[in-house]
Order: C-alpha cells, then sequence, then structure tokens
C-alpha cells in the first residue's frame, strides 16, 4: 500500500465551485421538470405528482447503486477522472428532457417515462461520481486536523445549498423565459464544472490512497461496521424530508392547479415563476447563511448530540409550515421556521465529519465508504421523491408537512441507537 505523497490541497477551492455548479444545475434542472410536467399536463399528456416523483426518483436510485462501485474505483483510478466525467453524464442527461415535447406537442405517457426516465438515470450516474470523488478528495486533505474539516465539510454543505438556492432561483425563471432551451443553458453549466476540474485539479494528487483491488468480502465488512449501519436510517430519513422539499414535487405542489380547502400554499403560485423563485431562494439562502454559521464551531462539537439537535430542527421548521399553510400570522409561524432551519442546517456537515471520522479508520478503501454518502442521498431523495407524491396526492401541502414529522422520528430514533453504540466503543 503506497500513500501518495501530496495532500491535494490544490484543488479543494476547484471542486467545491463545481460541486455549487452541480448542484445550481441540478436544482434548476428538477425544477425545470416541475414546471415542465405543469405544461405536460395542460397539453393533456397523462402526468401527474406520483408520476414525477417516480421518474424523479430514478435519479437517486441509479445513484443508490453505483455510488459505491464508482467510490471503490476512485479509490484505485484517482478521484480526477470521476469528478470530470460526472457533469459530462449530466450534461447528456439534461439535453435529452425536452424530447417528448420536441416529438408531440401531448405526448403518451411511455415517450414521456422513457425519455425523462433515462434523463433521470443519467444523472444519477452523475451524482454517483461525483459525491464519493469529491468527499474522498475532502477527507485526504483534512486528516489529523478536526476544525478544517469542520469548515471543509461545512464550506462543502455551503456549496450544495447555495447551488440549490440558485437553482431554485433559476429553474422557474428560465424555464418561464427560455421554455425548452432552459435544458441546453443548464448543460453548459455541467460543462463548466468539468473544465473547472480539468484546469484546477491536478493530476496524481486526488486518491487518498492507491492501494491493491480488495475483495467483495472484505467491501462488505467495510460498510458492515456498526457504526455506519446504526447511522444509515437517520441519514437516509433526513435526506428524504430533502427529498419531499426541495425537487420538482414542491414545484408541483406550489404551482400546480389543485387547491384544498383550508390549505392557503397549494396552488398560490401557479403562472408565478418569479414569486415561486424567490420564495424558495431565500429559503435556501437562510440555509446556506446557517450552514457559515455552523462552519465555525460544529468541529468543535460532539457529533452524536449535534445530530439530534439537528434533526429536531426539521420538527420545528415543519410545524411553522403547517400554521403559515392554515392561515396562521407569520408573525407566529416564522421564528419557528427559522429557529428549525438554523438547527437542521448543521445536519449534513456533522454527518460528513462522522462519516470522515469513520473512513479514516479504513483509508485505503475511502472512497467507498463516501460513497455512502451517495448511497444515502439516492435512498433518501427516491424515498422522498415517491412517499412525496403519495402524501402530496393524499393532502397537498400538509401531506409534506407530516411526511416530513414522521420521517424525523425515524431518524431521532436512529441517532439514538448510534449513541449507545458510540458510547460503547469510547468505554473500551
Amino acid at each position: 500500500m503506497t500513500t501518495a505523497t501530496t495532500r491535494p490541497t490544490a484543488g479543494v477551492g476547484a471542486v467545491i465551485v463545481a460541486q455549487l455548479l452541480l448542484r445550481t444545475a441540478s436544482a434548476a434542472g428538477a425544477l425545470a421538470l416541475g414546471a415542465y410536467f405543469v405544461d405536460l399536463a395542460r397539453a393533456g399528456a397523462p402526468v401527474g405528482a406520483l408520476v414525477l416523483g417516480i421518474l424523479s426518483g430514478l435519479s437517486f436510485l441509479a445513484e443508490l447503486v453505483l455510488a459505491p462501485i464508482a467510490g471503490s474505483a476512485s479509490d484505485r483510478h484517482g478521484r480526477r477522472l470521476f469528478l470530470i466525467a460526472a457533469p459530462l453524464l449530466a450534461a447528456a442527461g439534461v439535453l435529452i428532457i425536452p424530447g417528448a415535447s420536441l416529438i408531440t406537442v401531448a405526448p403518451s405517457l411511455l415517450l414521456v417515462v422513457v425519455i425523462v426516465g433515462t434523463s433521470r438515470l443519467l444523472d444519477g450516474a452523475s451524482g454517483a461520481l461525483a459525491a464519493p470523488a469529491t468527499l474522498g478528495l475532502l477527507a485526504d486533505a483534512s486528516d489529523e486536523d478536526r476544525s478544517r474539516r469542520g469548515r471543509v465539510t461545512s464550506f462543502y454543505e455551503l456549496s450544495s445549498s447555495s447551488g440549490i438556492a440558485l437553482g431554485a432561483v433559476a429553474g422557474p425563471l428560465l424555464y418561464g423565459t427560455l421554455g425548452l432551451w432552459t435544458f441546453a443553458v443548464l448543460a453548459g453549466v455541467y460543462l463548466v464544472a468539468a473544465l473547472l476540474v480539468i484546469a484546477f485539479v491536478r493530476p496524481g494528487t486526488t486518491a487518498s490512497v492507491t492501494a491493491p483491488r480488495t475483495s467483495v468480502r472484505e467491501r462488505v465488512r467495510v460498510i458492515r461496521q456498526p457504526r455506519l449501519i446504526a447511522f444509515l436510517p437517520a441519514w437516509i430519513a433526513v435526506n428524504a424530508i430533502l427529498g419531499t422539499w426541495v425537487t420538482s414535487q414542491i414545484t408541483f405542489v406550489l404551482a400546480g392547479d389543485r387547491t384544498a380547502p383550508g390549505q392557503l400554499l397549494p396552488g398560490a403560485f401557479a403562472g408565478n415563476e418569479a414569486g415561486l423563485s424567490a420564495v424558495l431562494g431565500i429559503y435556501v439562502l437562510v440555509f446556506s447563511v446557517c450552514i457559515v454559521a455552523w462552519s465555525f464551531f460544529i468541529g468543535r462539537l460532539p457529533t452524536v448530540p449535534t445530530l439530534f439537535v439537528t434533526v429536531f430542527g426539521a420538527i420545528l421548521a415543519s410545524v411553522g409550515l403547517i400554521l403559515i399553510n392554515r392561515g396562521v400570522p407569520l408573525v407566529v409561524a416564522i421564528p419557528l421556521i427559522l429557529a428549525g432551519v438554523f438547527l437542521e442546517a448543521g445536519f449534513t456537515p456533522a454527518a460528513l465529519i462522522h462519516l470522515s471520522d469513520i473512513s479514516a479508520d479504513f483509508r485505503e478503501n475511502r472512497g467507498l465508504i463516501m460513497g455512502v454518502y451517495s448511497v444515502v442521498v439516492g435512498a433518501g431523495y427516491l424515498l422522498g421523491n415517491v412517499l412525496g407524491g403519495v402524501f402530496a396526492e393524499w393532502l397537498l401541502f400538509d401531506g409534506l408537512a407530516i411526511l416530513t414529522l414522521v420521517l424525523s422520528a425515524v431518524a431521532l430514533i436512529s441517532i439514538a441507537i448510534m449513541w449507545r453504540i458510540e458510547r460503547q466503543r469510547a468505554a473500551r
């Protein structure tokens, strides 16, 4: 086993900016896809919230399946190759989305499923390549420096959430202005991300370890360690919450034509892409500011208690959103939402610190372990999209909030089990 001689500090800034661009294009594409489905439904195509949720979920299914394979391969072949290939795959995927409408104004369900489904699978493959390689590089660059690890993981999450914020603003606005040309613009953003990696991430410095091929049994042993297994339900549940709120489903609920008695928000932004963009952008921008605040001290906090508190924040935010939807004055609901958003903003940085700490004991398989990030993102977003479609069909906006409360309860139970395992490990 040969350890790389150069720590990959030079590429950290480039991969974080590339992550920002990838997230921006992905979020914009997801929201534009939701707006595109609204147009398809109005044109007579047989599509709805459940179809949109299932097709969107294909992206996360592909990421879930491919991420461990790609992460393990990045241990042997270096991170740079995967960081370049990821945005190129995503560009190809986003370019084919308008294919159904180029053939017919109101395409058949089968045509929509084939074209949009293929696009989502390519998008998921892109995420499977990008995330383990990026996180592996960041973990390589922050070994033996927990404060720096807290900063780089926070900035990684900041780039993700800021990208979501920019995408939330850009997606509906671009689609309202450019229509199907939106997807060509987003492909250009992906290409810029690839060029950044080519220009600033040097070959030969982006794999933490060059190791012989490990057996399948050894890889399974690494993945099945109790510290990791106990954490998975919590992380999947939290990503399912994100999959419920920051993908195509929320656009379909807020900008669609369906309404419900006693609920103010369903259909409130129908035909108002600018208003929807502003609301979503402000929400995620506030989330990003909260992550910056967390970055100053999260590396010094105990991980498991921090995770518990941050999940409780999702409960507070959901209660606030239900109150707004039911007409409660903003002065009552907004403080609950802001407190909840601040708390939940610390979850992913704390989770990534925990994952990086685990990977420090298995550096020759670090990419494999970091691939778990994409697995939980893929599984969580897949679950959130599908369940979000079911709950949105049932109770529209209230359904999404109720689903969030259920998933938060699952996460809290998982973290309680984690706490017990960590205490037993510390006592040895």
